[in-house]
């Protein structure tokens, strides 16, 4: 009959008789009816299927990109590159099945147009284009490179478990003490919204007169400073700071440098108490930490003489920076300070020799010293030639030095001819 199909010819490919439709693949081509028109050279074609399901699988896990995804479907599908075969058709099949699995992910709400597409858009003008047809300047601009890389103008999430360091978190927090796990869950939750936070912090019931500088400070999980604490608790100015832009300049008002500096155990009482109470309000938890540390300095200041104390504020401001700056440690931890002892306590040490601070009339001394260098005088010490200055070199207003040959050495240690022989 001449109904009947002419018998393929030896070139025809294996499978079944009926042809694949014509055109590319709409959003319903199922790519398994193109895969059976497919020659599986090497291996059949349920395999293919199977490797292809699982490759968009991966991507709509996230654990590869669409780019990938694409390039192994092409790999695994064979004749893939053949121009108007069948594995170009199920090729393009898939590629579509990615893009659908793409807008699903980007807005997994729904909301689209029929068959999962974005509904068109209504003719408007341009970005750049006003009323009138003048141009003018976008309100606002997505800092993506296109709207296919964040829809919607949404950023995208960052997936935190391939972040090196919180998979070494998670395994190192367990070792943590319960104090340092709860101080470390609430500095998380206070850095989603800060700014919410300081505001009911400082209108709480419960607070303590303390400077808004340094609320922030302890919600933000800083050091606190205590030259600032110390200025505030003996102010007569109310601690109002008040900013004001001017041509991209911010001018920042009522927020002076501290008018007292802490310098004696008792400035570090007044202000590190004041702390306390104020820490205790963010981090209930801390109390037996914060007590400890306050015996541990203030038994500092008692084997160390008065004029050496200005060096134990030092270590107990590097002591507090270092802490804070860690999540690892405490402030009771005082095994971990040791070599900040020697370094700041020590004669010898690289915190003395390097900590030089500014005295109140802005000249310069070295800390634990208590002379100004603009008072001493050039001239020979008396009492040190006669070996009865009671005073150190550095402190002294006059120079330890010969009063005969100007040396180191007292004058009854000198070997150099007199002076008044000649």
């Amino acid at each position: 009959m001449s109904t009947d199909a002419p018998p393929p010819g030896p070139d025809a490919p294996a499978g079944p008789a009926s042809a694949p439709p014509a055109g590319p693949a709409g959003p319903t081509a199922n790519p398994e009816a193109f895969i059976a028109n497919v020659p599986a050279d090497l291996r059949d074609r349920e395999s293919i299927i199977v490797e292809c399901n699982k490759i968009v699988e991966l991507f709509r896990e996230g654990k590869i990109s669409k780019a990938a995804a694409g390039t192994k479907i092409m790999q695994a599908i064979p004749t893939s590159f053949t121009v108007g075969g069948p594995g170009e058709q199920a090729f393009q099949a898939y590629l579509e099945i990615l893009d659908q699995t793409a807008q699903q992910l980007a807005n997994p709400g729904g909301g689209g147009g029929a068959g999962g597409q974005p509904p068109p858009r209504s003719p408007s003008p341009g970005p750049d284009e006003g009323a009138g047809g003048r141009r003018r300047r976008p309100r606002a601009l997505s800092v993506s490179s296109s709207e296919d890389d964040e829809p919607n103008g949404k950023r995208k999430r960052i997936d935190e478990s391939k972040l090196p360091w919180v998979v070494e978190d998670f395994i190192v927090e367990n070792t943590l003490s319960p104090s340092l796990r709860k101080t470390r869950d609430l500095l998380l939750e206070f850095s989603k919204d800060p700014k919410t936070v300081l505001k009911s912090l400082l209108n709480s019931i419960n607070r303590v007169a303390f400077p808004v500088s340094e609320w922030t400070a302890i919600v933000e999980g800083k050091a606190v400073n205590l030259d600032k604490v110390l200025g505030y608790i003996f102010s007569v100015v109310p601690d109002a700071p008040k900013a004001e832009s001017v041509g991209g300049l911010q001018f920042v008002f009522g927020s002076a440098s501290p008018t007292k500096t802490v310098t004696t155990q008792s400035d570090w009482n007044a202000a590190f108490g004041r702390t306390i109470s104020a820490i205790l309000v963010v981090f209930p938890h801390r109390r037996q930490e914060l007590e400890a540390y306050r015996q541990y300095i203030s038994d500092l200041f008692l084997s160390c003489s008065d004029r050496t104390h200005e060096r134990v504020v030092l270590l107990d401001r590097k002591i507090r920076n270092e802490v804070a700056a860690r999540r690892d440690i405490e402030l009771s931890n005082f095994s971990s300070f040791g070599h900040w002892e020697r370094a700041f306590l020590n004669d010898n040490g690289s915190g003395v020799a390097s900590s030089v601070i500014k005295a109140h009339d802005g000249s310069q001394s070295v800390a634990g010293g208590s002379k100004k260098s603009k008072d001493k005088s050039p001239e020979p010490c008396r009492r040190f030639n006669d070996g009865r200055c009671p005073s150190k070199s550095s402190q002294c207003r006059y120079t330890h030095v010969c009063s005969n040959c100007r040396r180191s050495h007292p004058v009854t240690k000198c070997d150099a001819p007199s002076e008044t022989a000649k």
